[in-house]
């Protein structure tokens, strides 16, 4: 199978090439550029499009609906299980803030650690299933390279956020996957802004899962909160920091 590196610094993580098969990645990846009604969110945070919360995948086709019920089959959430260790997994059917993306030219994400729970902003309910505690992230861009921008990045902290430290970035190639641990402390976003010279834009499905406790989890505080966005991180954002913000440890 796919090597998989797997880290625990700054936090757990895994990096899978090549797990889907190639046919069905490309079918998705041309599904995803072809697609013209993305609902674009502009916020200071960042800035992308989505399905603005619908979880019809028909509308983009079917190699993107077909790889949306892989990720949310117990095949897939079993396969989570063991990679992570973390056992009770659930997916969620509502996909609160998940599914594909595409993010444009100049298109960012400042750096963050997630929601743990998600309120609806309506009625104030809880619409999701636990506490979220896995995202896995699969990215669509062929033959990417480091200055076209977009580079995951995983960043340390402490659960008090006294600190800030760049440590793995990952670049969003093609057919890759990205799984990892959320807690307090899974600080993660893309600042080198989306540049590709033919104006491609970064393509991405992600998923996220959840378990119904989190007391094996000492790095999350039982506190339901949104995504907390560290303070200043977008004002870093640039074409060119790419080659100015390097890492300890880069995966191309």
């Amino acid at each position: 199978g796919p090597a998989a590196p797997r880290g625990g610094e700054p936090y757990r993580h895994a990096v899978i090439d090549g797990l889907i098969p190639d046919a069905v990645a490309r079918g998705a990846m041309r599904e995803i550029r072809a697609f013209d009604r993305w609902q674009t969110r502009r916020t200071p945070q960042g800035r992308k499009g989505g399905l603005g919360g619908s979880t019809d995948m028909r509308q983009l086709g079917p190699h993107v609906e077909a790889l949306m019920g892989f990720f949310q089959s117990r095949r897939f959430v079993r396969f989570l299980e063991r990679l992570t260790a973390i056992d009770n997994l659930t997916k969620d059917d509502g996909l609160v803030g998940a599914g594909p993306f595409s993010v444009p030219t100049d298109g960012y994400l400042a750096l963050h650690t997630d929601f743990n729970q998600h309120r609806s902003p309506a009625t104030g309910e809880i619409v999701t299933p636990g506490w979220r505690r896995v995202n896995a992230l699969l990215y669509l861009n062929e033959h990417w390279k480091d200055e076209y921008g977009g580079a995951f990045e995983l960043w340390a902290t402490d659960q008090k956020y006294t600190f800030l430290d760049y440590r793995v970035k990952v670049v969003p190639q093609f057919n890759r996957l990205v799984v990892f641990s959320v807690t307090d402390v899974s600080i993660h976003g893309h600042l080198d802004l989306v540049c590709h010279p033919s104006g491609e834009p970064r393509k991405t499905i992600s998923m996220y899962y959840y378990t119904p406790h989190v007391d094996d989890e000492p790095l999350i505080t039982q506190k339901i909160h949104g995504s907390i966005y560290m303070p200043g991180s977008h004002g870093t954002r640039s074409r060119k920091r790419w080659r100015q913000k390097r890492p300890a440890f880069v995966v191309r």
